[in-house]
């Protein structure tokens, strides 16, 4: 993967960070709506953990389309986004998004990611995240391989929701 997050198989979530993040996908599920979050995080010195301390809800527009639901991020707020992870000696590591129904990465997913570092975690929440955290086995978790392509997370891969 040649990234910073190439050696990690580590992902630490802080239990808070999940909760405000499913909170905002609940918040815009309740109007019918698939909404983004991004995790910014620290990797270990010795490069093979990563853990998330910020948790920012990009301004976003939710779309309904004849083929379905989207979200997209203007260039001002990935601007921001980028911006705030600098200042705070972080990287963009990880982005959530949520699903109506069923959790998978579709197409615009895997070619439309708001994280673009290989490496990078994708996790994607069924059903709005109306049943979050309980459901957490029905997410889809990938990494980011290389641009357009994601891999389903593998045995080696280990996520830890701490605190």
């Amino acid at each position: 993967m040649g990234s910073l997050l190439a050696a990690v198989t580590k992902f630490r979530i802080p239990r808070q960070a999940l909760n405000d993040t499913l909170a905002v996908l609940r918040e815009a599920g309740r109007e019918g709506h698939e909404a983004f979050v991004v995790w910014g995080g620290t990797v270990s010195e010795d490069q093979t953990a990563v853990t998330f301390g910020t948790v920012m809800a990009p301004a976003q527009t939710a779309h309904k389309t004849r083929d379905g639901l989207l979200v997209t991020v203007d260039g001002t707020a990935l601007f921001t986004i980028n911006r705030t992870m600098y200042q705070r000696g972080e990287i963009l590591a990880g982005q959530v998004h949520s699903h109506p129904t069923d959790a998978y990465h579709s197409g615009t997913d895997d070619h439309y990611p708001l994280v673009t570092l290989a490496g990078a975690l994708s996790v994607v929440v069924p059903d709005f995240a109306a049943h979050a955290p309980d459901d957490i086995g029905d997410w889809a978790w990938y990494r980011l391989v290389a641009a357009g392509e994601w891999a389903q997370l593998n045995r080696a891969d280990r996520v830890e929701i701490v605190g």
